[in-house]
């Protein structure tokens, strides 16, 4: 059996949209790192054993979500002013 590749997110914490909000406005999960295993467990294990200051946050849940391909094999969109969405499919995401 192959190895599979995780991401490992919270939704502890927060975010805010701009400098000049008072309160976080908007609802996310932080990316927390990345781990590999043959299952979900064994993943877990990779990703507390090569992120061990995770064990030192305040983070309580954290969710695992199996990642299909590489980030250099993704998409990256834009957003263009809050209208428009315009996409680019470079490989490398060098910009």
């Amino acid at each position: 059996m192959r190895k599979r590749l995780f991401m490992f997110v919270t939704p502890d914490g927060v975010t805010y949209s701009s400098p000049n909000k008072m309160y976080p406005d908007v609802e996310n999960l932080q990316v927390l790192g990345f781990g590999e295993g043959l299952n979900e467990e064994e993943a877990f294990e990779d990703f507390i054993k090569n992120n061990r200051w995770v064990l030192e946050t305040q983070f309580n849940e954290v969710i695992c979500i199996e990642v299909k391909s590489r980030i250099y094999q993704g998409k990256r969109f834009y957003l263009n002013n809050g209208r428009s969405v315009s996409s680019t499919s470079n490989p490398s995401f060098q910009s």
